[in-house]
This record gives structure tokens, sequence and C-alpha cells, in this order.
């Protein structure tokens, strides 16, 4: 038994989680007066100018393959983040981020239907504590009752959990700066085009019978000094620099280790919470067990139980080697 190779790409993943994890108290605030979807148009729009304006070789140079991988990429982010952006308007905050941390367990299975890769033995146990850590932390207090932005989260978290197994797929044969600029490009498109259409539907008819989704987008961002800082953290920050971080660091390591890895969110949103609001932010002993078992599934998906052997009968080092999507 020993640690697995190529630390450097989890410490960047980590890196990304905490990141991700100051970014709660940061759009909690913003969201108590933006429309949720003009939020993230604003914040990928940014995001993809500033990664265009930086790596303009990158997008002019892309040929016909890496469109085709930012597009899906691109896609498949964008429809998770939307979809969780309905969800929002129809569900309590508590269920939204239970279900999202759905995310974790969802994508050895994903990766097994798509890619038919299996998990490794030290990530399967991993997934399982982690998961177990995630359920504890974010589980809703007293009884859960069922509804209609459940239903689109849970989709949501199924388009969060693919992005991630394609990921693995395509961050091994491309450039990471080229691949963020065209995913965070694609998404960004798709955040416009949809905000655009809410609004243009939303202008047009005054029905009360329309979408709750529709008649959110309706009203207009309020615009401050603070919120602008805050975008541009969210943007550049807590996007373009975690998605190059990101996409660098799951050229070297399986989906299902990164969703492992990516399960510390919570502990680190929790932190950040707890140190602008105060130890109320905190769950109690459940969720301090649960916190526990995160970080432990973590550190067993570091360790080399297990030996996989790859083509030719050779023993592999790295989680799934025989990635393909052929």
């Amino acid at each position: 038994m020993r640690l697995r190779p190529n630390l450097s790409a989890d410490a960047a993943l980590v890196l990304t989680t905490l990141i991700w994890g100051s970014t709660f108290v940061i759009a909690k605030d913003i969201l108590s007066h933006w429309p949720p979807i003009a939020y993230i148009t604003v914040r990928f729009t940014l995001a993809a100018l500033v990664l265009i304006a930086v790596f303009p070789k990158q997008l002019l140079a892309a040929r016909r393959a890496e469109w085709q991988a930012g597009a899906t990429l691109g896609f498949l982010m964008g429809s998770g983040f939307a979809i969780q952006a309905v969800g929002q308007v129809h569900t309590t905050p508590a269920n939204s981020a239970f279900i999202t941390s759905l995310t974790t367990p969802l994508v050895p299975f994903v990766a097994l239907i798509f890619l038919r890769v299996r998990p490794n033995l030290e990530n399967l146990i991993g997934v399982i504590l982690a998961s177990l850590g995630g359920l504890l932390i974010l589980a809703p207090r007293g009884a859960i009752v069922a509804n209609q932005g459940d239903l689109y989260t849970l989709v949501a978290t199924f388009f969060f959990a693919s992005h991630i197994t394609f990921l693995s797929v395509y961050a091994r044969r491309m450039n990471a700066r080229q691949l963020t600029v065209l995913q965070i490009s694609v998404a960004a498109a798709m955040f416009v085009f949809g905000w655009l259409l809410l609004r243009a539907i939303g202008t047009m008819s005054s029905s009360p019978s329309l979408p709750a989704i529709i008649r959110v987008e309706s009203g207009w961002p309020v615009w401050s000094t603070t919120v602008a800082w805050q975008l541009v953290y969210l943007a550049v920050v807590a996007t373009v620099v975690t998605f190059l971080l990101w996409t660098w660091g799951q050229a070297r390591m399986s989906a299902t280790h990164a969703a492992i890895i990516f399960s510390l969110e919570p502990i680190f949103a929790t932190a950040f919470a707890i140190a602008w609001w105060g130890s109320g932010q905190w769950r109690g002993g459940w969720a301090t067990i649960g916190a526990a078992s995160i970080i432990a599934g973590v550190i067993v998906s570091e360790l080399q139980l297990s030996q996989r052997r790859g083509k030719g009968g050779q023993v592999s080092n790295t989680d799934d080697a025989d990635i393909s999507l052929e």
C-alpha cells in the first residue's frame, strides 16, 4: 500500500474546491437581489471574455475535435447550472445542496455506463465514505418534502456527473487552457441565449400563469460597487482560475477520484459560512461525523490498495488508464 502518484493534481482540485466553497457566501448575497440565470450569465460571460483576452490563440487555433469537446463539456456544464437554477426557484436551499451532493456517488455509474470504466478499490471505498459524509452534512433537518424543484435538481446532478466524467477523457487529449476557453465560452453563449429568451417571453406576456423562472428572470439585477467586485471574484478567481486548475488536474486522475475530492466542498463552504456569519452555521455532531467521513474518503482514495492492469497486461498506476470514448 502506498500513496498514488500525481499528488500535485490532487492539490489543484483541492484548491479548486476550496475556492468554490468560498463562493456560497458571496453568491447567496448576490442572489438575494439578482435573478439566478442573470447571475450565472454575467458570471460566465465575464469569465469567457477574460479567457478569450488572455488566450486568444487557443480559441483561434481550435480545430473541429477541440470544438466538439468544448461544446460537449460546455453543454453539459451549462445545462447543469441552468436546470439547477430552475430547480432552486421551486425548492429549498437545503434540498438543492443535498441533491447536488449526489454527484459524487453518481459519477462512477456514469463512467461505467458511458466509458465502461469501473472504479478501483480505493476510489470505491472513498466514494462510499464521501457520500455518507455528504449525507450527514447536507441532509435537510426534519421531514423531507419532495417537490418539482427537487426533480429539476436531480436532473442537473446527472449533467454535473456527466461533465466530470467526460472531462477526464478530453482533458487527457487536449490542452487544458484551450479546453477551458472553449467550454466556458460555449456555456456563456448558452446562458446569454437562455437569459435573453426568458426575458423576451416575460416582456411579451404578463400572464400570471407564466412559469416561476420566467417571472423571476423578468426582474433586472440590482447593481452596486460591492456586487461588481463580487462578480469579478466569482468570474476571474472562482471560474477562470478554478477551471484551469480543474482541467489540468483532472487530466491526471479518474472522474471518480475527482468527484471524491469535490465532496470536500460542503466542508469548505461551511467553514467560510462560520467565518462570515458565526458558529451558528455549523450543524452539530452529525455534521462533524460527516466531515470526518468525507476526509477519510479522500485519504483512502489517495492510497493504492490495488493494482490495475492495462493493455498488454502491464500494471497501471492511474485510476483508469484505458479511458476511451471509442
